[in-house]
């Protein structure tokens, strides 16, 4: 009867016992591990570490910790990498930071692509130390020139020449002023002059004769120069110029960058010329003979141009003519004096930078 009562509590037990040995679960947030504080306790942003539990982490409004005390002393990282409020209300500038300066207003900026700043070694701007110069900026320009040459002058060996042509090329230096509407101009370059002769009448010009040999002692002997009856066939003329002069534009500044549309300019300069000069005879006795008497020439000219220009980007694009005044000095054909004045109307074409 005992039996009988026993074994349903038995099997009650055991058939209890299962489902709740099947509904245990181990803890799924474990213990913290060891030397946990080599990790920094910061909390992600939007969640508040005082707001926080094991299982349940509760969002919050709380910001990270800012840096420590150690680094917010005024450093020169600092310095560099924090924004400075040059004026209340208005938005830090790249410019003001590097320099300590206030950015100038908009009409001093020449034109600098949007989103860029002018840099603190510009010459005609606010920068690290000033103005450099109190005056505007420098610029480049290389050109290209060509056009006819007009030989004139007294002397019966000039009046032998035609009209030629010249070509020529060179760089300038143009120290503008603040406004950029004038500058001083420094002019280096080359130029050839070709003149054909007129072949119509002749000269008596001294020819130089060949050495010849003293026939005893084998050695070289000079021959004088003979007075020779020649005909003149050409001149050509290759020099090293260089000049000194003054721009003025008349509709508005002709710096690059500040250039908006088309421009006039206007100017003249002043130099001289160094170079070598070679004339060609041919003597009448012997109309397929051949003569040429070289020599240095020296020279000077006096320029007035004028030039239209169209701003290209970075560069501008010049195009005009220039009226040249040019004397040379040759003695390229004595006894006759061999003086050279020319104008030459040259068409010129170049780049600004």
């Amino acid at each position: 009867m005992t039996t009988k009562r026993f074994l349903p509590g038995v099997l009650l037990l055991v058939l209890t016992a299962g489902p709740a040995t099947a509904q245990y679960m181990p803890n799924p947030y474990p213990a913290p591990r060891p030397y946990s504080d080599l990790i920094p306790s910061v909390a992600p942003y939007g969640q508040d570490p005082g707001m926080q539990t094991n299982q349940y982490p509760m969002p919050g409004t709380v910001l990270p910790p800012g840096r420590p005390a150690a680094a917010m002393s005024s450093t020169g990282l600092d310095r560099v990498v924090t924004p400075i409020q040059h004026v209340a209300g208005e938005d830090s500038s790249p410019f003001t930071t590097l320099t300590g300066q206030p950015l100038p207003p908009p009409q001093q900026i020449m034109s600098v692509p949007k989103g860029s700043y002018p840099g603190p070694t510009d010459s005609d701007l606010l920068g690290c130390c000033g103005p450099m110069g109190h005056d505007g900026r420098i610029g480049q320009e290389f050109y290209l020139d060509t056009g006819p040459t007009i030989p004139f002058g007294n002397g019966q060996f000039v009046h032998r020449l035609e009209v030629g042509w010249m070509v020529g090329g060179g760089g300038r230096t143009l120290f503008f002023n603040q406004d950029h509407t004038a500058a001083w101009t420094a002019d280096l370059g080359v130029s050839y002059q070709y003149n054909r002769g007129n072949q119509v009448s002749a000269l008596n010009l001294d020819v130089r004769q060949p050495n010849t040999s003293d026939p005893t002692t084998g050695a070289t002997v000079k021959q004088p120069d003979v007075l020779t009856n020649v005909i003149v066939r050409d001149i050509d003329r290759t020099n090293f110029n260089y000049a000194f002069g003054r721009d003025w534009w008349l509709w508005g500044p002709g710096a690059t960058g500040a250039e908006k549309s088309w421009n006039l300019r206007v100017g003249y300069e002043i130099g001289g010329r160094w170079g070598t000069a070679h004339v060609d005879l041919v003597p009448t006795a012997n109309p397929f003979g051949y003569f040429r008497r070289q020599n240095t020439t020296l020279g000077m000219f006096l320029e007035l141009h004028s030039d239209f220009e169209v701003p290209l980007g970075s560069m501008i694009f010049f195009t005009g003519v220039q009226v040249q005044y040019g004397y040379d000095w040759t003695n390229l054909a004595p006894p006759v004096p061999g003086d050279i004045q020319s104008i030459n109307v040259l068409l010129r074409a170049g780049l600004r930078f």
